[in-house]
């Protein structure tokens, strides 16, 4: 009998249903998420939800030149732009954290399987005499 431990089936089930909680807290979180960037030293702001698409947009009236359209459209590409960046970040680093929870229950798989005993694969037709049985043969079944 080996020392080692044994396979603990049960603890690996509720590791993946936690983890299985974990992602969908994740979801959550990031599709309920909102970020904000800024352009132009906070002349204009945009607010963008989990999915990416714009919610809110401000813009300082003096930033508002409708000789100079270019830099208030830069500034606004600006604002959404950061506040996107933001929310990747935000997403990556979530991601990341549910990484490391199935690298560690990758490794405690590996761990688990790896103090396994082994046994050497069965052979069924072992020990028999030449000719005092015989494989079953493919083909047909009987009928």
């Amino acid at each position: 009998m080996s020392d080692r431990p044994s396979f603990d089936l049960a603890a690996l089930t509720e590791r993946m249903r936690s983890l299985q909680g974990s992602l969908a807290g994740m979801n959550d979180a990031i599709g309920s998420g909102e970020a904000t960037g800024h352009a132009g030293g906070g002349l204009v702001t945009a607010k963008v939800n989990g999915e990416g698409r714009v919610t809110s947009l401000r813009m300082d009236p003096s930033v508002i030149d409708p000789d100079d359209p270019q830099t208030l459209e830069d500034l606004v590409i600006s604002a959404i732009d950061a506040a996107q960046s933001t929310l990747r970040a935000a997403r990556a680093e979530q991601v990341q954290e549910f990484t490391q929870g199935l690298t560690g229950l990758a490794a405690g798989l590996r761990e688990q399987t790896a103090s396994r005993p082994t046994s050497p694969p069965v052979n069924p037709f072992a020990g028999l005499a030449d000719g005092a049985a015989h494989p079953p043969q493919a083909g047909p079944a009987p009928r």
